[in-house]
């Protein structure tokens, strides 16, 4: 999407997010354990095998505050799961999410450790949101405004896009004010559009 007006030119463009599972490596909490033979899913390991992590369990379940399995469906794109699909033909079990107790206190949630219902939400949540990475919702937009030579003025990224309204009343409200009226004039053109 492109506008022109006073001599300025807004771009809108879908705007690449990373992998929330490297992008939150640091603050998350759930670690992700996948085996899949075309696709790497999850976070990194060292597990060679099924078995490698399933002796690995076996020997540190004292450590373990909560694990999961994970489900992968493979049907017109990916989705992943803590629940089964229920579908033998494009589903089936990838791997595993748990929680250790001691990055639970790492992240200052000691409290929590005990609660089985508490460190299932908690997995349940990163798999949601790795879930919608993967298959690309929300989409995110990102604008640019540039100059008549072309030459950058603002560029900003990761906007969601839940409706165009709202999504462009939020980079006005990070965009310098006076340009205002590119965003409002791309809103009426994408109206019209619709």
């Amino acid at each position: 999407m492109e506008i022109k007006r006073k001599g300025l030119t807004l771009r809108i463009f879908e705007d690449d997010i990373e992998d929330p599972r490297e992008y939150y490596k640091d603050t998350n909490v759930t670690t992700m354990v996948c085996f899949h033979r075309r696709y790497s899913l999850g976070d990194k390991h060292d597990f060679k095998s099924w078995e490698d992590f399933n002796e690995w369990y076996n020997k540190n379940k004292d450590k373990v505050a909560c694990v999961l399995p994970l489900y992968l469906l493979d049907h017109s794109g990916l989705t992943i799961s803590t629940h089964d699909f229920q579908d033998p033909w494009d589903s089936g079990k990838v791997g595993y999410a748990y929680i250790l107790k001691e990055t639970l206190r790492q992240h200052n949630m000691a409290e929590d450790i005990g609660s089985y219902d508490v460190c299932r939400t908690m997995i349940e949540t990163e798999v949601e949101e790795y879930d919608n990475w993967l298959s690309g919702c929300p989409q995110y937009y990102g604008f640019e405004i540039t100059d008549e030579n072309d030459e950058n003025i603002e560029c900003m990224g990761v906007f969601e896009l839940t409706s165009m309204k709202e999504m462009f009343d939020e980079m006005k409200e990070r965009s310098e004010h006076k340009y205002d009226f590119l965003f409002d004039e791309m809103l009426k053109k994408q109206e019209n559009y619709m």
